[in-house]
């Protein structure tokens, strides 16, 4: 298994002992698999500025009919807010949860980033669509796909118990962890 490469910007303050351990993070503290990760092109830490995000992950793909023959996904971690490695680390685990739900609803539900989320998730969640849209219409805490990545977070990551929406939704329970582990289970035809 390849580790990913972390690309920072030179003037950052963290040691190379900090950057391996950031590196190394997915692999030894997330739950992972060589699919996603082969999806995952680039972790880039670097200062965008006062921009307002931490971080954000990006996707370039192929798609030929139902599959996904090729993808490039990029997660970007924004050093400007996120100063001490834990704050980069609970980013990073966020930034993860979206690209290991949206590729897996992609690449095996067919399912566009355009598109909400799955009703089943919607219903085990205990999301209502008036409430949440699959975008940021109704604001960041109300985008179903901010909701999903804190849920692979908080089941998945070393943040458990961290969610940031669970003042108004509470804590995903271990219907949702199951839900959002079967998105990558293999499927046999």
């Amino acid at each position: 298994m390849r580790i990913l490469g972390v690309l920072h910007d030179p003037q950052s303050i963290l040691s190379p002992n900090e950057f391996a351990q950031i590196e190394k993070f997915i692999i030894d503290k997330c739950y992972c698999t060589i699919t996603e990760l082969d999806w995952l092109w680039r972790i880039v830490l670097r200062d965008d500025g006062p921009r307002g995000y931490r971080g954000y992950w990006a996707v370039q793909y192929l798609q030929v009919g139902a599959r996904i023959e090729s993808a490039r996904a990029i997660i970007v971690l924004n050093s400007f807010y996120l100063l001490t490695v834990e704050q980069i680390l609970k980013t990073l685990a966020h930034e993860y949860g979206h690209h290991w739900t949206l590729m897996y609803m992609l690449d095996r539900l067919n399912r566009p980033f355009q598109d909400p989320a799955p009703p089943l998730y919607y219903r085990i969640r205990g999301l209502t669509p008036g409430d949440f849209a699959p975008d940021y219409s109704r604001a960041w805490d109300r985008c179903d796909k901010e909701v999903l990545a804190e849920d692979y977070k908080y089941h998945f990551s070393p943040y458990k118990g961290k969610h940031r929406m669970e003042n108004f939704i509470g804590n995903p329970t271990g219907e949702v962890r199951d839900y959002i582990w079967s998105l990558g289970k293999p499927h046999f035809i």
